[in-house]
């Protein structure tokens, strides 16, 4: 006895040969069922009374309703055992189907090995699962032809169909649409846009009144902030006046949008990377749990510790909470950090002002609050304020700071200033929070000298800057037991020459792992001219918008490692600095040279200022082995920084800056 009824699947498979796809094309036509529209079941029940313990007989089970699952981006940063926790949950459920909305493995690879791994863990996690699983394509499963290939032979094709109770669900692949990496380039591989836009024609031909139609794809093609992306509305063109619902992922944050009446739902993510800030942001750990009834889907996002309605996130709030937050590519936060730089006689500090600007871009009026802690150094001579932005207003706000003690600009510790942002989002509050650090800037002062780029530092008398604890007020903290380092910079001829000495207690290096997975000393060195040098953007979004192709960057790991997308997208950049490491014996050291050509280039003509971002990436030998696959693309280890780190949560205008000393 079948427990469940069977779904029809037409995968348009491009298979080996004309004879298999008969065969599947056969198999695929017997599945079919056709739906049945009975009324609801009638539960049985009496009683003697005149009164009836109960409000209606009439079960809620109408014989055409089911409910599947939708399972979210698992990777671009993959949370380890987050997913996999999720499939025993979900068979608690006991839906109908599970579909995917893509984003699987962490892919960006063309090794083989690799890929065929990180295809057989994933699929490892589906045979836990009870019930039929259906894939969709994400940027991670498939970036370039080597992936595509790799699917189609373990998959099929990337776009297909299948009906279930006269609902018709479209799976398609949003990279041939064009890819995340190449937004006008669709994916290399055995399949064209043309003929996926062929096969969604002809596929709504075929079920022109279904009564519904669930549309899966991976990127919210609809929802960039320059306007739809590539064939997308060609393919709401085709969709036309008939019911449907549109389900995605990729951005790892919820929101429902409504266009053309209809529901387009953005999932958030199921173990993939998230600040998991919560329901407001949209940053959540969930599956959607989706009941199809003869209104349509009702729509539950069940977290993996609550469960919550579709509204959890509204356009209306998206939008407020972005005209706050900024959340990245959509622009910047409501209040951002002013370069300020401060007078520091001596490089003493003893008292001076830090700047912020506020500019409420809310059709709503903000009301914002701010509370200071100063940190371990410094003291706060001011009063804490609220006030109200109207919409298009903006303020400065001056903190002012005074030293304990007269300290020297590099020794300050960043303290820490907490905003609250409040609007309207139609008849809803909603409240963020945010950070910025507080800490004191000026300019720092480049010394000539030069070194040979050997790994030997004895031609280096000092290393004035001393890293022993977290310079970054929204990354973990460190123990100068595991990690810390000095550095020092010189400058000649327009090159910049960096020395340090790491002290790191577990070193990780492997010409078997990923750059991005072992010990290493990272370095960003800006020239740009202002404001770009001072300002701050987030590390995902200054990739996208170019500001990192302009920055000379180095890596330095102890252990080579191949080159990843990343690095072949920046190699000018990685280009622009020579660098060596040296093991020693608790840890090791780095040179490195900054062309001082490449500097000037990005400043327009010869540099006369460079902002140094420096950090220690620390991982520890049982911190990998813990991870499956240990390679895990998009973690980070554990990071030492010199400052408030301009791509993180919460920066500081202007850190880091170095002045070239004027020649006589």
């Amino acid at each position: 006895t079948l427990r469940r009824p069977s779904i029809g699947y037409d995968a348009m498979m491009s298979m080996q040969s004309a004879l298999s796809r008969a065969a599947v094309a056969l198999v695929v036509s017997v599945a079919v069922v056709s739906p049945s529209h009975g009324e609801a079941t009638r539960i049985e029940a009496s009683t003697a009374e005149s009164a009836a313990p109960w409000t209606s007989l009439d079960a809620n089970d109408a014989a055409e309703d089911f409910h599947f699952v939708i399972v979210s981006d698992r990777t671009g940063g993959a949370r380890p055992g987050v997913f996999a926790s999720a499939i025993p949950k979900v068979n608690l459920l006991e839906p109908a189907f599970v579909v995917s909305v893509g984003d699987l493995i962490e892919g960006y690879t063309e090794d083989q090995a690799q890929l065929d791994r990180e295809w057989d863990e994933f699929e490892g996690f589906i045979k836990g699962l009870e019930a039929p699983f259906f894939y969709a394509a994400g940027n991670h499963d498939m970036n370039n032809a080597v992936m595509a290939y790799t699917w189609r032979a373990r998959f099929g094709s990337s776009y297909y169909r299948f009906v279930y109770k006269d609902v018709l669900f479209l799976v398609l692949n949003s990279e041939l649409f064009g890819m995340v990496t190449e937004p006008e380039t669709p994916v290399p591989g055995p399949w064209t846009q043309a003929e996926q836009l062929a096969f969604i024609e002809r596929t709504l031909a075929e079920f022109p009144a279904p009564r519904w139609t669930i549309v899966i794809v991976h990127q919210p093609l609809w929802d960039y902030a320059d306007g739809p992306r590539g064939d997308w509305p060609r393919v709401e063109a085709m969709l036309g006046q008939r019911d449907y619902t549109v389900f995605a992922g990729h951005f790892h944050r919820y929101v429902k949008n409504v266009r053309n009446d209809r529901k387009y739902i953005t999932l958030a993510t199921t173990g993939g990377g998230s600040s998991l800030r919560g329901g407001i942001y949209g940053e959540f750990d969930h599956v959607a749990w989706v009941t199809m009834t003869a209104q349509g889907p009702r729509i539950a996002n069940l977290m993996l510790d609550g469960i919550e309605d579709e509204n959890v996130v509204t356009d209306a709030s998206q939008q407020a909470i972005l005209g706050m937050v900024g959340a990245g590519i959509r622009g910047a936060p409501l209040v951002q950090s002013l370069p300020r730089f401060v007078e520091a006689p001596g490089a003493l500090f003893e008292r001076g002002e830090v700047s912020f600007e506020a500019k409420n871009a809310n059709a709503e009026t903000v009301v914002l609050r701010y509370d200071v802690d100063a940190g371990p150094h410094l003291r706060f001579a001011g009063t804490p304020r609220e006030f109200t932005l109207a919409p298009g207003a903006a303020a400065r706000i001056d903190v002012p700071l005074v030293a304990e003690a007269p300290t020297r600009l590099a020794d300050l510790a960043p303290g820490r200033i907490e905003w609250t942002l409040e609007t309207k989002a139609g008849e809803d509050t909603v409240r963020v929070e945010l950070a910025n650090a507080l800490l004191p800037v000026s300019p720092f002062a480049l010394p000539p000298g030069s070194a040979a780029v050997d790994g030997d530092l004895s031609e280096w008398p000092e290393l004035p800057f001393k890293v022993t604890r977290q310079g970054d007020v929204a990354s973990k903290p460190t123990a100068a037991t595991d990690v810390s380092f000095a550095f020092g910079l010189h400058e000649s001829d327009g090159d910049i020459y960096l020395a340090a000495r790491v002290v790191d207690d577990d070193l990780v290096a492997s010409t078997g792992l990923g750059p991005d997975v072992q010990d290493a000393l990272v370095l960003f060195a800006d020239a740009r001219p202002e404001p770009e040098r001072s300002a701050n953007v987030l590390l995902f979004p200054a990739t996208r918008r170019g500001h990192l192709a302009q920055m000379a960057l180095a890596r330095m790991t102890l252990a080579e490692a191949a080159p990843d997308d990343t690095a072949r997208r920046l190699a000018d950049s990685i280009a622009a600095v020579d660098w060596r490491t040296v093991r020693t014996e608790n840890g090791y050291v780095a040179e490195a040279k900054v062309s001082g050509e490449f500097l000037s280039a990005q400043a327009g003509g010869p540099w006369q200022a460079v902002r140094i971002s420096l950090m220690a990436v620390d991982w520890d030998a049982d911190e990998i082995d813990n991870r499956i696959p240990w390679h895990v693309r998009g973690s980070s280890g554990t990071a030492l920084h010199w400052q408030p780190n301009r791509f993180g949560d919460a920066p500081a205008a202007g850190t880091g800056t170095f002045a070239r000393t004027p020649r006589q």
